[in-house]
Order: C-alpha cells, then structure tokens, then sequence
C-alpha cells in the first residue's frame, strides 16, 4: 500500500482555495484503501500519475473515513473511488473530470462540481476514477482527507454541507433518470441558482423563502413537475442548512457558483433552450412577497372602507 500521505506542510487555515493555490505545487493523488496492489497502479495510471515527478499520494483508509464523515469506523468499509486534485490559474473554472464514467454509477462530474463550491474550492482541476463500478461517494471525502493534510481546515459543517448536497442531488438523479421532464443538467444549474439566492438572504432566509425560492427555481427550469415532494423538501432542507453556513459569507462564493453555471449551460446548451437562464431566485422571492403584501394592503383597505361607511358622520 501507498503510505497515508504526509503531514500538513503550512499553517492550518480554513481558506481552502488559498491552501490549493499554495501548497499543491505538484497533483495530490488520494487512493481508496480498498484497492489491491495492481488496482492501486491502474488507478494511477488512470489519473495521469507521472512517476517521474509526482510523489503526493495518499491513502483514504477506513478510519480516516470514518473519521472524515462521522461514521464508525468499520473495518468493511469498501473505498475503491479515487481522485486527483491539482491547482489551476486564477482565472481557470473549476473542474472535474470523471475518467471511468462507467464506474461512477451515481455521481455525475456536475455534481462533485456543486459540491467542491461548497466546500470552497473556487478553481481547481479534480480527477475521479474507479477500476470497478462504485457509487462515487466515497470520492469526496478523498478530497476533504488531502485538503486537511495540506494545511486547509475544512470545518464539520462545510463537510456535511457537501456530503448533504452530494446524496441529495445523487439520490433524485438516480430516482429520476429517464423521465419524462427530468434532466440532470438542468437540476445541477437550478442548484447554483438556489444557493446564489440563499447567499443573498443569508441567515434571514426562513422556511417558507427556502421552500419559494427551490420550488420557483425548479418551475423555472421545468423541473417542478417532474419531482417529488419529498425530493423538494430535501433541496429545501439543504437550502436552510446552508443559509446557516459560513461558506456563503466569501466574498467568491457566488462568482464561482456563476461560473459553475454558464460551463455546464455552455456544455448543454440544447437542454436549455427557451429556458431563462439569468432566472434569479431571490428576486422572484421579493416579487413574489410585493405582490402578497398588494394583495393584503387591498384586503384592509376593502375592512376598512366598509368600517367607515359604518362611522357616524
């Protein structure tokens, strides 16, 4: 097996994106701990390891993973997803690139990029390969372990964000996939959408503007119909959940999800036609609320006209 890795090289801080930009001067490679010896070479040949001048590689073992996603520490714990990380120039988009599509069964490269947003990382290039067919899980916390091993301190929070929005958004794909109305591509581009919006409202947002804000972005993209109310109310609790967040207070934060967005329109731009794509959402929500408030104002005028051709003249 590949040693764990090495011990931070500077000083813990929790601006991710500054740790990747500072410390990844070579790719970081993170293997899971259940891969044998000849799946660990093909999956570094899959990942475009160079031995000639890579030597940053880790191994996500059990307990690490445990530990990373809060979990007990079970020894049959099966971690064959595997990922790149390496830094890109300031003005680079973030990136992911799934090199064994057929063995990510549930996660889609769009999905490890909204989840990477909520983590912090605002450009940067990651890799995820697989020599078998696995979920692909697992693979975000390949990340969080070479983050935290590189000085960056991801807090608890911004983990279970992430996580939260990876199953989320993994589970109402696989639920939905080939329906009628339904495209992923549309659900990871309403995504960035509601949380610009939950970024503006901050930690003001109540349940009822969460839940206006997820159902009006998702009727925008035509996606409403096509879901659950049960996958609505996750969206919707992911949305409160990150309103309460640190993460939406960086000042990059909504750049980068901008960023997120006009790549994946840019790449399926047949999905959105006759689509408004500059939807915002939290204007819609301040619309939405003039609109209830006029609709109130003309009630208590109506009371009050009727009381005062009632008053003594």
């Amino acid at each position: 097996m590949f040693a764990a890795g090495a011990t931070s090289v500077s000083a813990a801080t929790s601006d991710v994106q500054k740790v990747i930009d500072e410390t990844y001067v070579q790719p970081d490679y993170v293997l899971g701990y259940s891969l044998s010896s000849d799946q660990q070479s093909q999956t570094l040949s899959l990942l475009g390891y160079d031995s000639s001048k890579d030597t940053s590689v880790k191994t996500l073992t059990t307990s690490a993973y445990a530990k990373i996603m809060n979990v007990a520490d079970d020894s049959s714990l099966q971690l064959y997803s595997s990922v790149k990380i390496q830094k890109l120039g300031s003005k680079e988009t973030l990136t992911v690139d799934i090199v064994t599509p057929e063995n990510i069964t549930k996660v889609t490269e769009d999905m490890y990029r909204n989840a990477a947003v909520t983590l912090g990382i605002e450009h940067a290039k990651i890799t995820v390969a697989s020599p078998i067919a696995v979920t692909g899980e697992s693979a975000l916390a390949g990340i969080y372990y070479s983050l935290e091993k590189n000085g960056a301190m991801v807090s608890d929070e911004s983990k279970e964000l992430a996580q939260e929005e990876l199953s989320t958004l993994s589970t109402i794909n696989e639920a939905n996939d080939g329906k009628d109305g339904y495209d992923a591509n549309k659900l990871n581009v309403a995504l960035t959408d509601i949380k610009s919006a939950v970024a503006d409202k901050g930690d003001s947002l109540t349940k009822s503007d969460a839940r206006k804000i997820v159902e009006e972005t998702l009727d925008n993209y035509g996606l409403k119909s096509s879901m659950t109310d049960s996958q609505i109310t996750l969206i919707v609790n992911f949305a409160i959940n990150l309103s309460k967040s640190s993460i939406i207070d960086s000042s990059s934060f909504k750049s980068t999800l901008n960023d997120l967005k006009d790549s994946i329109v840019s790449k399926a731009s047949s999905s959105f036609k006759g689509i408004n794509v500059n939807f915002n959402a939290d204007k819609a929500l301040t619309a939405s609320k003039g609109f209830f408030a006029k609709i109130w104002q003309a009630i208590v005028d109506f009371f009050n006209g009727i009381a005062s051709s009632f008053s003594t003249k």
